[in-house]
């Protein structure tokens, strides 16, 4: 059991078909040139959930997250950020691995009206690859 204020980064704790998903949308990254994507959360248990979710209301800091029913918490989601020389959170980065996402069947929530959160990726539970895709080799995922 984690502390509330400790990120996961293990994608061994996302469940199967969310593991294969992220393996996937990083191998097609990297083939792509997107080279400097890293995870920054996977698994959030409904404790932490709650705990970001006051962030910017009852507690100090900016709002990070408008739910307090994420995906994280059933371990089907996970976040992305971008590493130097561009911002942490650069646009054209994350809408490039948005649209590799859309291909692969994988949620990208930069396609959501209202609450737009480009970081943030998820599968449903019976997620399958798509045809014409595989594993190739180790994917190594950065964090």
């Amino acid at each position: 059991m984690t502390s509330i204020t400790t990120t996961c980064r293990d994608i061994s704790e996302l469940l199967p078909a969310a593991q294969t998903a992220c393996r996937l949308l990083f191998q097609e990254c990297f083939k792509a040139g997107i080279k400097n994507v890293f995870i920054t959360e996977t698994y959030r248990s409904q404790e932490r959930q709650k705990y970001l979710y006051a962030q910017g209301r009852t507690r100090l800091g900016q709002i990070v997250t408008w739910t307090l029913d994420s995906n994280h918490k059933s371990r089907l989601a996970w976040d992305i950020a971008v590493g130097p020389p561009q911002s942490l959170y650069d646009v054209a980065t994350l809408s490039r691995v948005g649209a590799i996402a859309r291909k692969l069947g994988i949620t990208w929530s930069g396609d959501w009206t209202g609450n737009i959160d480009r970081p943030h990726f998820e599968v449903k539970p019976n997620w399958i690859m798509p045809k014409g895709y595989q594993i190739e080799g180790q994917v190594i995922i950065p964090t």
